[in-house]
């Protein structure tokens, strides 16, 4: 079974790395109509909302945090991660806009460093209180306390400063986009979202 999952795990990066390495322009979003959502939902004819109401907007999946370029909305992330690869297929012909994304780009993998200073925090704890409680030595519970703390501090400092990091990080978004507006007025890119938090 296992040997089903990584050998899916790999069809998938390689079909992804694939399509990237063709170059293809992004799609743009699927624009949900009303049918169709009464079908996805379930809904009679009868609870369709009448035009006087205002519907509300449902983002098609995939396109949580859309962009508007020449009348069509696109997605800024590739489908596999929050990581607004096609937006800068977008803004890759100003430099100034490309190296913001870009630099977006490098801090989100940086984040990723609490996976390991959580998971080596933990091992320490894990370690301390199994390893090192059935040694004898003399100074066996300095050694307990220093681990635990020290594995502690390793995975909340690892998670508060990925926390820092992409809070931050996901103003870079607009930056990027007003640097690109102002390189080509006459051919503008509208974000559709509130840039902010974002996992």
């Amino acid at each position: 079974m296992r040997d089903w999952g990584f050998a899916f795990l790999i069809l998938f990066y390689s079909l992804s790395s694939f399509a990237e390495a063709q170059g293809t322009k992004p799609y743009p979003c699927q624009n949900a109509k009303v049918e169709d959502l009464r079908v996805q939902m379930g809904l009679s004819s009868a609870e369709i909302p009448t035009p006087l109401q205002k519907p509300k907007y449902v983002a098609p999946i995939g396109c949580e945090r859309p962009f508007v370029y020449r009348g069509e909305v696109y997605a800024v992330d590739a489908p596999q991660a929050q990581d607004a690869s096609t937006l800068r297929q977008f803004l890759q012909p100003v430099p100034e806009a490309d190296s913001i994304i870009q630099s977006y780009q490098e801090r989100r993998e940086r984040s990723k460093i609490s996976a390991y200073t959580g998971t080596l925090g933990i091992f320490a704890i894990l370690v301390a209180n199994t390893v090192i409680r059935r040694m004898h030595f003399d100074s066996k519970d300095s050694v307990v306390s220093a681990l635990q703390i020290g594995g502690l501090a390793l995975t909340v400092g690892g998670f508060a400063y990925s926390f820092a990091l992409l809070k931050s990080n996901e103003y870079l978004l607009p930056k990027a986009v007003d640097a690109y507006n102002r390189a080509k007025p006459e051919d503008p890119i509208e974000l559709r979202f509130q840039a902010g938090w974002s996992f």
